[in-house]
């Protein structure tokens, strides 16, 4: 299977006098390509004036050499020992000349001299004299090692070239690697690229026609239960029990709700037969449990008519919720990351007209009991936050768990000193829904909302909805994103469609 290799070109610089060091060089490279080509993706190319120049016309010996290849090396490896090399028309040398087009290219340089002995007669004194000049010029650059041994030079050759390809192998990593966060919408459970402005869908909860259907369905299921109307005999262990009685509550509500939908109730629609509980003493006895006897018919009518209840006060409340939020209309909003890392620490702000805004503190107030009167799964958050789908998470699986703090020893869930109104904690509860920080500035309202963490290739929804007002036509909103990963700011544009 072919794979994707990162090539570094490799430049050894060197006069006529070293020639073991080059050897030294290309087993290093050998050896190095051998461990980190097919582990790493990354691979060296030497490059020298014997191997790697070709005859050429047209310009002077060093300039050929310098276009063919030393212009195009990405590090150098410069030694020195008894000779400078030969002059060019602007440097002392063709070495000289090589490493300073290196170095005004920026490019990585490892120059070594050579303090190995050798036999005075050997050594050209003007040579020598110009290789002394040139060490003294780049030793307070620090840019040069000295060896004196071809094993010593090995290992300097060795632990250089691994620091540095391996090093520009991590940085090229980790370049490579970095999110990619914007804005995204949904729409009929799809992701989009624009926000469509939709009528609040109350979080996707059964709706006032579904639960109709729902009440009149049981009516119609306890209107078919016949029961025996015979009674029982009280007599021994019986005599403790005590007839099951709907309260006249819940037959008024029954009964007010079958009349609202135009469903005449038999007369023995409340009837239960013989059905009997155990009285109070004998509660105490049982340990609290309560004991229905009688007919099986007739407790599981006595069960779908206290069902009944429960179905008839939730559409009561219901009811309230959606008269109060019935007009609102909303965009659901996603914070996607289509890179290839997670992110952290991330904080997006909205700019939006303050005239087609509608924060959560301007609406209005549903009335006195609606709260009390919804179930558990109906409460404020259920119906305002977005949930989860397979194509995207909810907003607190960006959060981080919050520290547990017990500092009180007063009982959870009982607060002796929550005076407030009804209007303040509807409100306070919304405050703890909308998780947003909301300011007005001129004409513009700034929005902003903090994710702690988003993984990458995933997509997280807002804390809620943004609810819009006297909107009629499409627009654009600004959004700027700043986070812990991401080193530039994210400025972008998301349109608001309103439906035709």
């Amino acid at each position: 299977m072919a794979k994707q290799i990162t090539q570094y070109e490799l430049l050894i610089s060197c006069p006529g006098d070293i020639i073991d060091e080059v050897k030294i060089i290309e087993d290093v490279v050998e050896k190095f390509n051998q461990q980190f080509s097919a582990t790493l993706g990354i691979s060296i190319l030497t490059r020298h004036w014997s191997k790697s120049s070709y005859p050429q016309s047209g310009s002077k010996p060093q300039q050929i050499i310098n276009q063919q290849f030393v212009e195009e090396c990405d590090a150098a490896i410069a030694m020195f020992w008894t000779r400078f090399g030969t002059p060019t028309d602007q440097y002392g040398s063709g070495s000289e000349e090589e490493i300073e087009i290196m170095l005004e290219k920026g490019k990585q340089i490892f120059m070594y001299f050579c303090d190995k002995q050798v036999e005075p007669s050997k050594i050209d004194s003007k040579q020598y004299n110009k290789i002394t000049k040139f060490r003294e010029k780049y030793k307070a650059k620090g840019l040069f090692y000295c060896y004196t041994t071809n094993e010593e030079f090995k290992e300097l050759i060795n632990a250089h070239l691994t620091m540095h390809f391996l090093t520009l192998s991590k940085v090229k990593s980790l370049a490579e690697q970095h999110p990619c966060l914007l804005l995204k919408s949904v729409k009929d459970g799809e992701i989009i690229d624009y926000a469509m402005v939709e009528k609040f869908d109350f979080g996707g909860l059964k709706r006032k026609e579904d639960q109709v259907e729902e009440i009149k369905d049981l009516l119609n299921d306890i209107e078919k239960m016949k029961i025996s109307s015979s009674s029982n005999n009280k007599e021994g262990l019986y005599s403790l029990y005590k007839d099951v009685e709907i309260s006249e509550d819940t037959k008024k509500y029954i009964k007010y709700t079958a009349d609202a939908l135009g469903i005449e109730l038999d007369s023995h629609f409340f009837d239960l037969g013989n059905l009997c509980e155990n009285n109070f003493t004998t509660v105490a006895i049982l340990g609290g449990r309560r004991e229905l006897v009688g007919d099986i018919t007739a407790k599981e009518k006595y069960q779908k008519i206290l069902e009944l209840e429960g179905l008839i006060r939730d559409f009561i409340s219901w009811c309230s919720v959606e008269k109060c939020y019935r007009n609102n209309i909303e965009v659901k909003l996603l914070l996607a990351n289509d890179g290839n890392t997670f992110d952290e620490d991330i904080d997006i702000e909205l700019t939006i007209d303050k005239e087609i805004f509608l924060a959560h503190y301007s609406f209005e107030v549903l009335e006195e009991g609606t709260l009390a009167g919804l179930k558990e799964y109906y409460s404020l958050s259920d119906i305002f936050t977005i949930k989860a789908t397979e194509k995207y998470m909810d907003y607190e699986s960006s959060c981080k768990p919050l520290t547990q703090i017990n500092s009180s020893s007063q009982p959870i869930g009982i607060n002796f000193f929550n005076n407030k109104d009804y209007e303040e904690e509807y409100f306070d509860e919304l405050d703890n829904i909308f998780d947003y920080d909301i300011y007005e500035v001129n004409d513009k309202i700034l929005l902003k909302v903090h994710f702690d963490y988003i993984k990458q290739h995933s997509i997280i929804a807002f804390p809620t909805p943004i609810f819009l007002q006297n909107l009629s036509e499409n627009i654009f909103i600004s959004y700027k994103i700043t986070s812990k990963h991401c080193p530039d700011v994210v400025n972008g544009e998301i349109e608001l469609r309103v439906r035709a």
